[in-house]
């Protein structure tokens, strides 16, 4: 082990069971990690990223089991360690900052008590002292008011500011080696910037070295030193950032870094059809060769052998990366249906919550203030800002889908209809020209209901001159639409992944044969290859049905590949408008400005 290698995961194997038998969930993962360097884990959902940093702490799930290899950590092998040997290792010399703080922060306990129960279990101070460090910690990590908010409890806290106490609470035992597993996957451009930024300086002013794990590839290229590629439990490409962005080695580096949406981009983005293999169903060769565009009858039936070259980088497979030809269709969103009457016009929306009734003593509180915008058939108009700016009150609002707390003024028209104030059919009018798209699509889905039922509830109540087999035919035609097979007509949501619940969602959405659809952060939880085919399969939509979208996130890649306009909102305001090119390229708002200096890019 160099002196450089803080960390050195060599060869490991581990097994899970399984309905029939042990199943291979890691095979032969091989990687080091340097003293002071930021390393990332990538790979889509599934490739044992968040597994193999388990196994690094030894906190892994019941019934796993190591069957070779060794992961040496400052010249231990902690696989050789007993339960009571890693605890001085786990948390003290290795920490780990979880995916979502929300569910890894203790609800009953204060920010500062459970930063300070970190420092009393791994160094010997009094209790006043680790409450004291307690505060300095909070302090360091940038949080306003460090004595107040460490007073808080984890519900009083924002995604931001709970992040930032987990970081607190993962440094506060000073370790040696940081894992942070997706540390901003849900935070707003800003926010993720200025967690990536404080981690960088930490590492920097505390000699630490980061593992972090992320799908977020533009991310890797900002913030990581070296990086390890993972899929289906190996590792199949370890090199620099750099040379993996320059010339990645592998065809599975090739294909992920030609499904992101990108700046300038006119052509459909190259999906990698399929999905990362179950354990239970691992092909026999090569395990990307099912999705790979050039897999022969080699890659197939042979196991290839894992060669490590004096440029550091590792590969599985025997051929180079190339990039897979885009079809030769473009998107020419010059050729929209733009003029003429707008499809849905919104004049000085207002909402507001609370301040009403006896017993309502706070104050009213305005989520929206005088938003006004237009948007035409066959147009997409991106609604972008920060958490809490209004996106997603203003789209509910303009849908009628807020509750009995809200009050909301203004004027909607819809399809040259009143839809607000509301007038005698508006409220049918409106389900049936506009649907929604949410965010988490496994929770949109009632579990209950299989995939033929939930598409054919909204053409029961909308469309009553649908009989039964029509209303059967046209939602098999939809999942045709949407690129799945008529036999999931009959399965629940939770037989499909993520990336085939959201074409769910999308099917639900268009059975009714709307005119607008928001799509409400359709994409956050999406991997790359699977985000890329719900974005072409809405470009090809769009061009078949002429529908408009409203589309709100804080992807801008996704912005800059699918708006024609922009709108920025913030504090319940517009902040500027204008089309994708201009807010993009000549932004004149300060605040744009600085949410597009917050944009990690490729």
């Amino acid at each position: 082990m160099a002196d450089d290698v803080l960390l050195s995961v060599e060869h490991l194997s581990l097994t899970l069971p399984g309905p029939g038998g042990r199943v291979e969930a890691l095979s032969d993962v091989s990687f080091d990690v340097r003293r002071g360097e930021t390393f990332a884990l990538v790979g889509e959902s599934g490739c044992g990223k968040s597994l193999t940093a388990s196994a690094i702490m030894q906190l892994l799930p019941e019934g796993a089991a190591v069957p070779h290899g060794r992961i040496v950590f400052e010249g231990t092998d902690l696989l050789s360690l007993t339960e009571g040997g890693m605890r001085p290792y786990r948390g003290g010399r290795i920490a780990f900052i979880f995916q979502e703080p929300s569910s890894a922060l203790d609800p009953v306990m204060t920010a500062g008590d459970q930063i300070a129960e970190m420092i009393l279990t791994h160094r010997e101070v009094s209790r006043d002292k680790a409450h004291a460090d307690a505060v300095e910690w909070i302090r360091r990590v940038g949080l306003p008011d460090p004595a107040r908010t460490a007073a808080k409890f984890p519900h009083e806290l924002s995604g931001g500011q709970k992040q930032r106490i987990m970081i607190a609470i993962a440094l506060s035992a000073r370790p040696a080696l940081v894992i942070a597993d997706e540390p901003t996957t849900a935070l707003d451009v800003t926010i993720q910037a200025q967690i990536l930024e404080l981690l960088d300086e930490l590492r920097r002013t505390e000699g630490l070295t980061l593992i972090l794990i992320t799908h977020d590839l533009a991310v890797v290229r900002a913030h990581a030193d070296r990086l390890a590629l993972m899929y289906a439990g190996e590792t199949v490409e370890c090199a620099s950032a750099e040379a993996f962005f320059r010339a990645p080695k592998h065809p599975y580096a090739a294909a992920l870094l030609e499904a992101l949406p990108r700046s300038g981009r006119t052509e459909p983005l190259v999906p990698i059809e399929g999905t990362v293999p179950p354990l239970t169903a691992l092909p026999s060769g090569c395990r990307f060769a099912p999705r790979c565009a050039l897999a022969d009858d080699a890659c197939r039936a042979e196991r290839p052998v894992m060669v490590c070259t004096a440029q550091d980088h590792c590969c599985r497979c025997r051929r180079p990366g190339t990039a897979v030809p885009p079809k030769d269709i473009r998107i020419h969103r010059e050729e929209a249906p733009l003029g003429g009457k707008p499809l849905l016009q919104i004049d000085n929306l207002r909402v507001t919550f609370g301040g009403r009734g006896f017993f309502n003593r706070r104050p009213a509180m305005t989520a929206v203030d005088g938003v006004s915008f237009s948007l035409n058939a066959g147009e997409t108009l991106a609604l972008v800002g920060e958490s809490g700016s209004g996106k997603t009150t203003t789209a509910l609002a303009a849908l009628g889908l807020l509750g009995r707390g809200a009050s909301v003024t203004g004027r909607v028209t819809l399809d040259g209809i009143g839809i607000l104030p509301p007038s005698p059919g508006s409220e049918r009018h409106l389900r049936r020209c506009a649907q929604i798209i949410f965010q988490d699509p496994f929770a949109s889905l009632d579990p209950r209901m299989t995939v033929l039922e939930t598409l054919t509830e909204g053409m029961l109540t909308l469309r009553p001159e649908w009989d039964p087999a029509e209303r059967r035919r046209r939602a098999l035609e939809l999942l045709d639409a949407v690129g799945l097979p008529q036999d999931a007509a009959r399965r629940l949501p939770h037989a499909f992944s993520g990336g085939q619940r959201q074409r769910i969602a999308v099917a639900r959405a268009l059975s009714v044969e709307p005119r607008l659809i928001v799509c409400d952060e359709p994409t956050s939880a999406l991997d790359v290859s699977v985000q890329a085919q719900i974005l072409n399969l809405l470009n090809d939509l769009q061009r078949e049905r002429g529908l408009a979208y409203l589309f709100i996130t804080h992807n801008f890649a996704v912005v800059e590949h699918m708006s024609d306009r922009i709108i920025v909102m913030r504090k319940g305001r517009i902040e500027e408008e204008g089309t994708a090119d201009r807010v993009l390229g000549s932004p004149q708002a300060a605040y744009t400005r600085t949410l597009l200096s917050s944009v990690p890019r490729l």
